[in-house]
Order: C-alpha cells, then structure tokens, then sequence
C-alpha cells in the first residue's frame, strides 16, 4: 500500500539511487528537476516494494503521478489505481514520455493523453553545442567569437566551495535587474539560492565563466545516463556573447566520455526561450503527455 510523504531536501540522498531506474532522457526523471521544483509542485513520495513513487499537484491538473522508478510497470499502475480508488479520485500521470504511452494506455485502455507542447524538452547532440559546427549553427558560432574578441581575458572553470559566495552575490545581482511576476521566476532564484546553501548536498555540476575575473555567468546541472540535463542557466546579457559562450562551455567540460546528449529543458511556452532554444537546433523533442483514467476502480487489480 503506498503511503506519501512531503518530499524535504534530506530525503535527497536516500533517493538518489532510484533515479538511475528512469532510462529516459526528460528532465523530469533527474534528481535535480525533482528536487528544485519539490515546493511548488507540492511533492510527495512513497518507496514500496524498492520502487519510488512520486505524487506532484501540477497547476491545472490537480493530483499527478510521474511513472515511478525501479519495478515493472504492471505494479505500478496497480498500485496507483488501487490507491486512487481508496480515494475516489482519478488518476492522472504526467509527464509521460513517448516511448511510455503505448505500454501506459494498453493498462489503461479508457484512458485520454494530451501532449503538453509547452513542456516538451529539447534535446541536443552534445557535440553540436560544444563546437557549434557547420552552417545551421553559424549564429551561435558567431556570438562566440564576438565573445572571444571582445573578452580576452576570459575563463570558465567548474566551481568550487569557496566560489559559492561569488555565485550567490551573481544570483543576487541577476535576480535585481529583473522584474519578472511569474510564481516560477521567484521559485527558479529561490531554489538557486538553496542550490548554492547545500551545494555539496545536491551535488550537481557547476561551472562559472569569468571575464577579467568577474562573473558572467555560471551553469548547474547533472549527468544522468548519457544525458547532461542543464538545471541552471544564468549569464549577465551586458557580455556579448555570453550565453552562447556559457553553452559551450559548460558542454565541453562535462559532456565527457559516455555522455552524448544534452537536455536543456523545456521553453515553459514563453515565445523568447522557445526561439532562443529552437536556435541551437535540437535533435529532439521530448514529447510529454497527460494521461488521465476517469474510473481507477474499474482497473482489474
């Protein structure tokens, strides 16, 4: 029987080696996109029979489960429909990646999907963000050596502990020049800023570009598979070129051996991120759906 609790920052480490179960390339399977979005989604979690299960409260969709982590799928789509008929409640999972919706709907065959396009993932070759090669990408190519040639005393190096007040001092000034009233802003910086208080705990890739020894820009992020998933983007725009340089840069340090793509997450329907993202020509879409089963009891459990 699953039985949910919150999910707090300390439930991280007992719960890291479950994500290594998800075999998809979408962020929503990463320990940091769980974890950085935990207190606005109203996140809740249960361990049984050594899978994990999530429980979010998505905007707009009420209760939501994500396809839980180890185990085979049968008993977890058991399991949740035995849980929502407890409850009287439908079910509803999201994100379900592609390749999970046939195996989803042959469970549950009365079952409805919708495609969330606004949270569609974009997935990138990880050489083509490195080295921004050949004629589709000359634009990104081109920003980087206006960069280069602006810049000449220029570095990027991963971060290290004693960096972070720096980092947060970035943050802080990043957070200032803007005026943004969406909810996911506030919660984005936030959750930043308690990325950097528990920078060993949530063990994340980190890298910082520097121009004459200042901040332009710092990258948090994880590997999972072959999969680098950038959590965190932040650059000062006054540096020409510096998002396109960031982009490189953080791909060449930590895409290394083994690690062939990279995800850089969802546009969130904002028209800018969706061209800005377009522009560095992904490989893929990462199509998510909403599948919704309106009678849980009438599943055979």
């Amino acid at each position: 029987m699953l039985d949910f609790h919150p999910l707090d920052l300390e439930d991280l480490p007992k719960l890291r080696g479950f994500f290594g179960y998800s075999g998809s390339r979408i962020c929503d399977t990463t320990p940091g996109t769980v974890f950085i979005w935990r207190d606005m989604y109203k996140t809740e979690w249960a361990v049984y029979d050594g899978s994990l299960y999530f429980k979010v409260d998505y905007p707009g969709l009420g209760p939501t489960f994500t396809l839980p982590l180890g185990g085979g799928r049968p008993e977890h789509y058991r399991q949740i429909a035995a849980y929502c008929c407890r409850r009287a409640m439908p079910i509803s999972f999201y994100p379900v990646p592609k390749d999970e919706l046939e195996r989803l709907q042959q469970f549950f065959p009365n079952s409805a999907a919708v495609a969330e396009r606004d949270s569609f993932d974009y997935l990138y070759r990880a050489e083509d963000l490195q080295y921004f090669r050949g004629k589709k990408l000359s634009g990104q190519r081109n920003h980087v050596n206006k960069f280069l040639k602006t810049y000449g005393n220029w570095s990027f190096r991963t971060i290290a502990p004693e960096d972070i007040p720096s980092v947060r001092a970035f943050l802080d000034r990043y957070a200032s020049q803007r005026d943004k009233a969406a909810a996911s802003f506030h919660e984005d910086i936030a959750k930043t800023q308690e990325i950097l208080d528990h920078y060993p705990l949530y063990d994340l890739l980190g890298g910082m570009l520097l121009v004459e020894g200042q901040i332009a820009g710092f990258s948090l992020g994880e590997v999972v598979g072959d999969t680098l998933f950038t959590h965190i983007e932040k650059a000062d725009r006054n540096y020409e070129g510096c998002y396109q340089m960031l982009v490189a840069q953080f791909a060449r340090q930590f895409a290394r051996e083994g690690v062939h793509f990279i995800n850089r997450e969802d546009d969130a329907g904002d028209p800018g991120l969706r061209t800005s993202k377009l522009s560095y020509h992904p490989v893929a879409l990462l199509e998510k759906y909403t599948v919704t089963v309106e009678e849980p009891c009438s599943v055979q459990l």
